[in-house]
């Protein structure tokens, strides 16, 4: 009998045997590249948490990716106060038929009733920006949007949904998309409702956390003008990169 094949296998198994005793030693560890005793779970978790920090698209606001169906379009609600009478001291409704935002007071009866602002706006150009009524909530100087763009004074008003100045190219107010500007007032966003700047500022500073928002369609004559944005020459560098409204000193616009 030849003993030699006898022989390896049997230094195979016995390989195997301390190998798995080591294992089973030491907790179920492996040993790194450092010579570390790190166990499964450890590295398990390791891996696990490197995905998570890994950045996503996902995370962006008014991604038309989240919007898993079409909104139901929404009537222009009747009535005084659409049933929003309360301590805030305005309602804001947002025609996106006509992309234009009317800002309401309170009359002498507590209702919604007294048009104070209109804001030119630009809501999304797929159709996909929601109607309803919404409560406001978090509120950002800045925030990031889809397109890895940047949003002054956003204010959240559903969801993935918010008010928001048209979009920066960098978290710098010398950035702005101007061509995107040049929009305001024409469906133009991934979902959102843009502003200018001193608009979306506006609702940032004077509209309280859980103001109501109504969001509707309607080819109905709004009580106040739809305003005329100004349009940036595309061709002055000098200007072009800034919000014209926008209310820093440092704007071009100002000086």
């Amino acid at each position: 009998m030849n003993k030699k094949p006898f022989i390896i296998c049997m230094a195979i198994m016995a390989c195997l045997a301390v190998v798995t005793g080591a294992y089973s030693a030491f907790g179920n560890q492996f040993v790194n590249i450092k010579g570390e005793k790190v166990s499964y779970k450890t590295v398990s978790a390791a891996a696990a948490s490197a995905k998570s920090k890994t950045p996503s698209a996902a995370s962006a606001e008014c991604s038309v990716k989240q919007t898993t169906t079409k909104p139901t379009t929404e009537k222009e609600p009747q009535g005084n106060n659409n049933g929003t009478s309360s301590s805030m001291p305005y309602l804001i409704k947002v025609n996106k038929t006509q992309n234009i935002v009317i800002i309401y007071k309170q009359d002498d009866s507590g209702e919604y009733t007294v048009p104070v602002k209109a804001m030119v706006c630009s809501v999304g150009k797929e159709g996909n920006t929601p109607s309803g009524t919404f409560k406001t909530s978090d509120k950002y100087t800045w925030r990031l949007l889809e397109g890895n763009v940047y949003g002054q004074y956003a204010t959240r008003i559903t969801g993935h949904f918010l008010f928001h100045s048209v979009p920066y190219f960098e978290k710098s107010k010398d950035t702005l998309e101007y061509d995107e500007y040049n929009k305001l007032g024409v469906p133009a966003s991934a979902g959102c409702i843009r502003l200018s700047v001193e608009d979306s500022k506006w609702i940032y500073d004077n509209c309280p956390t859980k103001t109501t928002v109504i969001m509707y369609e309607s080819d109905k004559k709004e009580p106040l003008e739809k305003p005329s944005p100004i349009k940036i020459d595309t061709s002055d560098t000098g200007k072009r990169n800034w919000d014209p409204t926008d209310p820093d000193k440092n704007n071009p616009w100002n000086n």
